[in-house]
């Protein structure tokens, strides 16, 4: 009766070909550590997620008597973060692994190609399209200029006259009615009258 639910409970296949050669789902591994004998392959079988197929390296590490996996990228991936990098590992088995627990590291033989930046693309197109941006505001930003010059210069004689033409307040220009003003004021004041006697 346990056998059957053995063969269903079968998340992969697992076949072990050299001391340090391992094949999980037809993709080949290195077995680059093996503490404390911390491999096992019935519990792989057991326990392992074809998710794990996209990683360059896995590690298995043991806690209360169960198995856990946890992948890793190469540093130079560009969908590796700080958590998944193999750089990480050693703080991964510090901060998350049980002191001193049995773990073991597979590094896959063939790797999968990286993967190239997509935006890579998109980032010049929207430099030339900045440039392009900046090009046709300056071009524009000079024809309103030019445009502004040449409209003072053709309105320019009926624009002056409007501003310096002032109507006058008694018909007269306003410089001539101050010097009238003036003289008015300068007679009043240096006139002098005398009273000459009769002789009968």
């Amino acid at each position: 009766m346990d056998e059957p639910e053995t063969k269903s409970s079968k998340q992969a296949v697992v076949t072990v070909l050299d001391d340090d050669l391992v094949v999980i789902n037809k993709i080949k591994y290195h077995l680059l550590t093996n503490h404390d004998n911390g491999f096992n392959r019935e519990k792989i079988e057991e326990r392992y997620n074809s998710v794990l197929d996209k990683y360059d390296f896995i590690v298995g590490d043991w806690g209360y008597d169960q198995l856990r996996f946890k992948g890793f990228y190469m540093d130079k991936r560009i969908e590796s973060n700080i958590d998944n990098k193999i750089s990480h590992l050693q703080d991964y088995l510090l901060e998350y692994c049980n002191f001193g627990c049995a773990y073991f590291i597979l590094e896959r033989e063939d790797k999968l190609p990286l993967t190239k930046p997509k935006h890579h693309r998109s980032r010049t197109h929207s430099k030339n399209n900045q440039h392009n941006e900046s090009n046709n505001h300056r071009a524009n930003r000079n024809n309103r200029h030019k445009s502004f010059h040449k409209n003072n210069q053709d309105h320019g004689s009926e624009d002056k006259p409007h501003i310096r033409r002032r109507k006058p307040i008694s018909g007269k220009a306003p410089h001539k009615r101050r010097q009238a003003n003036h003289k008015s004021t300068s007679n009043s004041g240096s006139r002098s009258f005398k009273i000459r006697k009769i002789d009968k």
